[in-house]
């Protein structure tokens, strides 16, 4: 808007005629906005956190809360437990209500209604009590007695007078502990981001060594010289000579074999499944595929796991980084934000709310869109998240720097004609070719 109303009344042509520079003149601006950025990165850095961390914790407590007591003419009501409400009108001070249905929630399928024309609602005991009173009415009610015809009797009561008290103390909010909140990335400053993100990353690698640890013995890392051990909790002998005894232990299921020992082979070496089963008892086969099975289902069981776990991490990490750099980058949008705007006001040369303002909007919502757009990729883990971070200013920057350039020069942002003359250059030759070629 400034640099629109220097250029709309030729301000800024006076300027640069005398020999100073747009450069020139938007020196004092960069020199303005960079305490600008300054000031946001404070404001990222220090106050947006604790702002974040108390706007968390109240929202969280009104969402756990019911809906705050609103008795509107015309809606039914159930912010009271157990009552439903309907009031169909109220006077001026909200204290008369008109037309009122009062439907008890007792989970009950028998049908309950309590209807009055007048009422009045007013607080007792310091506010502590809700006090709803009605007068002239009826309470409808179904009962479960069966008279043996199919049908429930109906039993319709007349009142004079009915009262009823509700304990506002369900209204009460509860404060929530700010420490449950304090692990979000938002609501924290970079030194206490970074320690958070050590801890988690902590965490990664401590869960990494125990599956490398407990999944070794069965899957060796690529270059362990370490030996697969088969059978590690049934030790058998090979397959003894036809015809010999056949030991049985105590519950005679498992053959055991007085000379036990643990069969090892090289993982380069190894033979196939059934070669390798061969070398065993044909009673101890079976018994040693079903545990094969077994380990197989753990092994891929604490795959799948560790593969979670280590992809919410990466999720947090990456939260937590985005974080950081989202904090530099906000501030340094402001200068390059500078470029833009300075220059679309001189290259427009229109001031005021309008034009400008139009223009700001456009430019803001692209950055807005952008940013959202590659934040939620890195937070999926499909870029790193410095470039969800920086890459709205990255593509920012070269349109400020051409714009910049495009305003020094005094020249428009796109020159129409070199672009459309070429074009219609060309169209006109390629059709005086087919015209040519069709005579």
């Amino acid at each position: 808007m400034v640099f629109g109303n220097l250029a709309e009344r030729y301000e800024l042509s006076s300027m640069k005629s005398a020999g100073v520079s747009l450069g020139r003149v938007m020196r004092p601006l960069f020199l303005m906005v960079f305490g600008v950025a300054v000031f946001s990165f404070v404001c990222s850095n220090w106050f947006i956190p604790i702002a974040n961390l108390k706007g968390k914790t109240r929202l969280y407590d009104v969402r756990k809360q019911k809906p705050s007591l609103n008795l509107e003419a015309g809606t039914f009501n159930s912010d009271f437990d157990d009552y439903v409400i309907y009031v169909g009108r109220k006077s001026d001070d909200a204290l008369t209500i008109y037309d009122v249905m009062v439907y008890p929630d007792d989970n009950s399928r028998l049908f309950q209604v309590i209807t009055a024309k007048e009422g009045r609602f007013y607080t007792a005991d310091e506010g502590r009590y809700l006090v709803m009173e009605l007068d002239d009415g009826y309470q409808y009610q179904e009962t479960d007695q069966d008279q043996g015809t199919g049908g429930r009797p109906f039993i319709r009561t007349i009142f004079g007078h009915w009262e009823k008290k509700f304990d506002l103390g369900q209204f009460d909010l509860d404060r929530t502990d700010e420490e449950s909140f304090k692990t979000n990335a938002s609501v924290m400053t970079i030194a206490q981001i970074n320690a958070s993100r050590d801890s988690v990353a902590a965490i990664k690698v401590a869960r990494n060594q125990t599956f490398q640890d407990q999944i070794r013995p069965y899957l060796p890392l690529p270059g362990d010289r370490d030996t697969v051990v088969i059978n590690r909790h049934l030790q058998v002998t090979p397959k003894p000579d036809p015809g010999s005894p056949t030991p049985m232990d105590i519950s005679g299921t498992v053959p055991i074999y007085e000379t036990t020992m643990i069969r090892q082979r090289p993982l380069d070496e190894q033979q196939s499944v059934r070669e390798l089963l061969e070398t065993f008892p044909q009673s101890s086969q079976l018994l040693l595929i079903n545990r094969a099975r077994t380990m197989a289902r753990s092994v891929q069981g604490e795959i799948a796991s560790t593969q979670r776990m280590n992809e919410e991490v990466s999720k947090s990490l990456a939260k937590y980084d985005i974080e950081v750099h989202s904090k530099f980058s906000l501030a340094v949008i402001c200068m390059i934000f500078l470029l833009i705007g300075g220059s679309m006001g001189a290259i427009v040369r229109k001031g005021g709310f309008g034009y400008p303002m139009l223009i700001a909007i456009t430019f803001f919502i692209f950055f807005m869109i952008i940013s959202m757009l590659f934040k939620n990729l890195a937070e999926k883990l499909v870029i790193s998240p410095f470039l969800g971070a920086w890459m709205p200013c990255m593509i920012l920057l070269p349109i400020g720097i051409f714009l910049t350039m495009r305003a020094m020069k005094d020249a428009k942002i796109l020159d129409v004609d070199k672009v459309v003359q070429p074009v219609i250059s060309g169209f006109t030759k390629l059709f005086g070719l087919l015209k040519k070629k069709l005579q």
